[in-house]
């Protein structure tokens, strides 16, 4: 799975810029229901056109990476560039060896009231 940056974005098409620092286009159905906007932090798969030689990203979908900070043993807040701060609440957070300052992955969900992180874990940022 590819990650990069939209850099332009035309209802469910646009560009997004690579971490590797290429450009590649993107098509996206639903583009403004998951939230996709220019300058967001994006995950995607490539295809591939043996005819033409050109690759497309699809399956984009916002990275939902960030940086926790702990402010109990199982209680914490995740800064992400996409979503601002989230809640989370993390059983064993420290036995699994996530710490103050760590970037980790996680799901979110909407609880009615606000977007409260789950299935938080532990990922390398190099990655």
């Amino acid at each position: 799975m590819g990650k990069g940056i939209i850099i332009i974005k035309d209802t469910d098409r646009g560009m997004i810029q690579t971490d590797s620092g290429k450009q590649i286009p993107y098509v996206q159905a639903n583009s403004d229901l998951l939230n996709l906007k220019e300058k967001s932090a994006v995950r995607f798969d490539v295809y591939f056109n043996d005819v033409t030689k050109e690759k497309t990203a699809y399956n984009v979908e916002l990275q939902r990476t960030g940086i926790i900070i702990i402010k109990d043993t199982d209680r914490g807040m995740i800064t992400d560039a996409n979503y601002g701060d989230i809640e989370a609440i993390v059983p064993f957070m420290k036995e699994r060896g996530i710490e103050d300052g760590a970037t980790v992955r996680y799901q979110h969900l909407n609880n009615g009231k606000t977007i409260v992180a789950t299935y938080v874990e532990l990922v390398d940022p190099t990655k």
